[in-house]
């Protein structure tokens, strides 16, 4: 009887705080692959590593911003005239670091900003896990979109390098949480002060973010607009708010000393090369010796593009961008690239998970519809920038064409996901659809740096 009792405690304990162990358990695993993967990755394998290490240790030098150092020169940028806040936290982790051990080596230093790093995708794994539980009413459910992103391989292999995307991806899913519980009519006036916070942060970090930010500023609007007047902005006045709303101004100037300043000088949201050095530099940076070898002596136009049987923009994005993409998600591309077969078969899940979103979400609410424009948005930003470079590159190469580049907006995308599997009324389709997506994510996740540890990437580690 007793031992009945026990049995019954335990069951009821795990039904109540179950998810919330299973949880941790992920986090657990995930953090770590990635302090694994910072402490025993070769240095410059993870994109641009190398140049974002050495900026971090000029920034170190100072409280303030440095000069046009050697290797901003040489990437043709201005550190005075772009985003810097992630380079920034950098430089103060690596002040500190130096405090206190003055002698360290680089390559000591360099794992410290990768584990800095690590922890900020830590942060996005416990965002995503909040947004999910905003946009899933089912407690099991809400752990299938952490699942996906800490078995998403190149979200765990930049978590392990020192990039600014992955403050910038968890600034962003910061501001989406907050930004979805505004919608939900969750303390509005406080919720929207934090989104716009978070957003602001995020493009002081990396200037992509700004589309993002106008996508959610106009659905912010239009909800606003749509819910008069259960919806006023009256209690901006409050005192809890007041200083939530004069950081936010704050943040907005910082915004506009960069961006703002740019497009009245340079009359561009980034200064071009020539704007901030002298041609002789210019013509010898990275970006211009890429172009020299690799472009077209014109950049076609779409007319030319299509006489020349390249694909126009629709059949570029169905015939190969979206699996390219996947194959930047789902698989490696760094320094080192790999691209594994399984991604065929997430191209299959993704269209049955749309079919699955179309039979069963009849009438979307507003909170659904946002979240799918912000993703279709930005995809649609990031589509029109590949296709231009493919018109100037003569589609040849996939130049910047990087699955990273949609990681600001992967929180909502995978709790969406979530959102479609917890639809689907037919219980067994819904169980066959969680199990193959499960399945699907853990064979193409991380684990494969176990299994091909000696083989795919015996030269990736030291």
């Amino acid at each position: 009887m007793a031992e009945n009792r026990m049995l019954n405690q335990v069951k009821s304990k795990w039904v109540d705080n179950g998810h919330v162990l299973l949880f941790t358990l992920l986090l657990f695993v995930f953090a770590a692959y990635t302090i694994f993967l910072s402490l025993n990755l070769k240095p410059g394998l993870i994109p641009d590593e190398s140049y974002h290490f050495a900026i971090s240790k000029h920034f170190a030098t100072t409280w303030g911003i440095p000069n046009n150092v050697p290797e901003a020169q040489s990437a043709g940028k201005s550190l005075q005239q772009n985003s810097f806040l992630g380079y920034w936290i950098y430089g103060r982790v690596l002040t500190v670091f130096y405090s206190v051990s003055p002698i360290a080596a680089d390559r000591q230093a360099l794992v410290i900003l990768r584990i800095v790093n690590a922890m900020f995708s830590w942060g996005t794994v416990i965002a995503t896990y909040l947004i999910s539980k905003e946009v899933i009413k089912n407690k099991w459910l809400q752990l299938l979109p952490v699942f996906m992103l800490t078995n998403t391989l190149m979200f765990v292999f930049l978590s392990a390098g020192v990039n600014y995307d992955n403050p910038a991806i968890l600034f962003c899913s910061l501001s989406l949480l907050f930004f979805i519980k505004a919608l939900l009519h969750k303390n509005f006036v406080t919720n929207s002060l934090a989104w716009w916070i978070f957003i602001c942060i995020a493009c002081l970090i990396k200037y992509t973010i700004l589309p993002l930010t106008f996508f959610m500023s106009v659905l912010w609007i239009i909800f606003i607009f749509k819910e008069s007047p259960e919806v006023s902005l009256t209690s901006l006045y409050n005192k809890k708010n007041i200083p939530l709303a004069l950081l936010l101004l704050a943040l907005i100037g910082a915004n506009f000393c960069i961006y703002g300043i740019n497009l009245i000088r340079y009359r561009s949201i980034i200064p071009a090369c020539t704007d901030v050095y002298s041609e002789e530099i210019c013509v010898v940076n990275t970006f211009a010796i890429r172009h020299q070898e690799m472009a077209l002596p014109e950049k076609l136009t779409l007319k030319e593009a299509f006489r020349q049987g390249n694909p126009e923009p629709i059949r570029y994005v169905f015939d190969f961008w979206l699996r390219a993409m996947l194959d930047r998600i789902f698989g490696i591309m760094g320094h080192e690239i790999y691209f594994p077969i399984s991604v065929s078969y997430f191209l299959m899940m993704l269209f049955w998970s749309i079919g699955l979103g179309m039979r069963y979400i009849q009438k979307p609410d507003f909170l659904f519809t946002s979240i799918l424009t912000i993703i279709i948005a930005y995809a649609l930003v990031l589509i029109r920038m590949n296709y231009n470079s493919e018109l100037v590159y003569g589609f040849n190469t996939a130049v910047a064409l990087q699955g990273r580049y949609i990681f600001p907006v992967i929180t909502i995308a995978y709790a969406l996901w979530g959102y479609i599997m917890e639809n689907v009324t037919n219980k067994r389709v819904r169980f066959v659809s969680i199990f193959f997506l499960i399945a699907l994510f853990l064979y193409g996740g991380p684990i494969r740096f176990i299994w091909y540890y000696n083989s795919v990437f015996a030269d990736w580690f030291i």
